[in-house]
């Protein structure tokens, strides 16, 4: 009888001892399951991810969307994100990576409630008032649309404007400075008044 309770003994405490190794593994793997992460190599389609002493590589990012209507932007060396493992253990090349997280970094570029904002870096800002329903746009390097373009409303311009012939100054100018001076028409005068400038 004492044979079998020390068998029956020695199975409860290999049952034990599985039943914590399977414990430990489970742990292992849900503190790999969501990770904070810091982007080291962002490719194409894919970044490295260092994430306290592991390094996940060639893991997946994710874009607003990827469908009939995408939106793609690279992820930025030193960008924080979330690491989310698809797999199980402690392998984090089978996770896939959430960006957009603000950090020291990168931080938020308004904090303004009533403001929708988006800062593409080199003084290029586009930013949405909620409230008055407003835009305000800062292209350095310029505005290039292709296309037609309809404008309901005034245009105000700080600049010349100019189409596929001339700029308007260079109308206004012209307009300015001319007379009629041929023989088969009245002769006129310059014009006693200027277009508006």
């Amino acid at each position: 009888m004492i044979f079998t309770l020390i068998k029956r003994i020695e199975s409860l405490e290999n049952e034990l001892i599985a039943v914590r190794e399977e414990l430990e593994a489970n742990r292992l793997a849900a503190a790999n399951g969501i990770r904070l992460g810091v982007v080291t190599n962002p490719a194409a389609a894919t970044v490295d991810v260092v994430t306290g002493d592991n390094k996940a590589t060639g893991v997946p990012f994710l874009v607003m969307c990827s469908g009939k209507v995408s939106h793609y932007r690279r992820p930025s060396e030193g960008e924080q994100c979330l690491l989310v493992n698809l797999g199980s253990g402690d392998n984090l090349n089978n996770a896939v990576a959430l960006m957009g997280l603000p950090s020291d970094r990168y931080p938020v570029p308004t904090t303004k409630a009533n403001e929708v904002m988006t800062d593409y870096g080199g003084g290029m800002t586009e930013v949405y008032d909620l409230e008055k329903g407003s835009l305000t746009a800062k292209y350095p390097g310029g505005l290039n649309i292709v296309g037609d373009t309809r404008q309901t409303g005034a245009i105000t311009a700080t600049g010349d404007i100019t189409d596929y012939t001339r700029s308007m100054q260079a109308d206004r100018e012209i307009f300015d400075g001319h007379d009629h001076n041929e023989s088969n028409l009245v002769k006129t005068e310059v014009p006693n008044q200027k277009q508006a400038e």
